[in-house]
């Protein structure tokens, strides 16, 4: 049976675990996502079309300089800069990937590409099979640049 007084030391101690979290998350750095409106003083992502017939595959971006992006994104425009952009493959039926053993992902890295983005340009990002290349098969590449539209 719980008393009167437990009911409301609990509700003492509760109070101040929530005031303490709220006051740790308000003295913690924003860095916000340099993702902006398109317009001709922004970059844009691509990651699609791939291409599979020439081992070129489309990509969702997932991550940039570390931190998440919300939602699967195949294109996205962001501030000029210099970023580390984190991918997730859209590879379907994958060549190197047997399904009854799958090849390892050993490489930490195989899914990020660094970009230097500027104003007025489109950057299509896509992850490419490299049949010689152990342990991971895949890279991610800066497949084409151009003015964007």
């Amino acid at each position: 049976m719980t008393t009167r007084s437990g009911t409301n030391r609990f509700g003492t101690m509760a109070r101040i675990a929530v005031l303490a979290a709220l006051l740790l998350l308000a003295t913690q750095p924003v860095h916000a996502l340099p993702l902006t409106r398109p317009g001709p003083d922004a970059a844009q992502l691509v990651g699609f079309p791939g291409y599979p017939a020439n081992e070129l595959y489309e990509v969702t971006f997932i991550m940039i300089d570390g931190r998440n992006l919300v939602g699967d994104r195949d294109a996205l425009w962001i501030e000029p800069g210099r970023y580390q952009v984190t991918v997730r493959s859209r590879v379907r039926r994958p060549p190197g990937m047997d399904w009854r053993n799958p090849r390892q992902r050993r490489d930490t890295d195989y899914n990020t590409i660094e970009i230097v983005a500027e104003a007025g340009k489109s950057y299509q990002i896509l992850q490419q099979y490299i049949d010689d290349r152990e342990p991971t098969r895949y890279i991610t590449v800066l497949h084409r640049v151009y003015d964007t539209p």
